[in-house]
């Protein structure tokens, strides 16, 4: 097995590893009766880190197609966490905007998910973390998902 045979098990082993993560931290939101599913939670934290946008903004942005974050929407404006507003530059396409309530969610699922985050991480070094960081960001960014090598 060459080297590079090995980065590609141990690349796929992460998104394994991240995919569980990702999955374990929804379903205990779900659980804690924020009833945010998982699109309608990347929806949400976009939006308070933005402007408010329009769907397909937000889809391309989040690389998602535009039916799935419109049910995210839909989702987030039925929970109460998401609201449209008029948009100045086009009649017909609505803004979506985080509420307060939405905002205030937020900030405390970060909260809770750092918390959570930090006590099994314990035993982690600053510098493994920010290795950490630093690898998937780099994956996230030289990987081309729709082009076979």
């Amino acid at each position: 097995m060459t080297d590079n045979d090995q980065k590609a098990l141990d690349l796929s082993e992460v998104m394994k590893v991240v995919g569980l993560l990702y999955r374990r931290a929804t379903r205990s939101l779900e659980r804690d009766g924020t009833q945010l599913t998982a699109g309608t939670r990347a929806v949400l934290e976009f939006l308070t880190q933005t402007a408010p946008q329009p769907v397909p903004r937000i889809a391309e942005t989040l690389q998602l197609s535009r039916q799935f974050v419109q049910r995210s929407v839909d989702a987030g404006i039925e929970a109460g966490v998401l609201e449209l507003v008029d948009n100045p530059t086009h009649q017909r396409s609505k803004l979506v905007h985080a509420t307060s309530a939405g905002r205030e969610l937020m900030a405390w699922t970060i909260e809770r998910e750092q918390q959570l985050l930090l006590a099994g991480a314990r035993s982690l070094t600053a510098d493994e973390t920010a290795t950490c960081l630093r690898v998937l960001r780099t994956v996230y960014t030289q990987t081309t998902w729709n082009q076979a090598p």
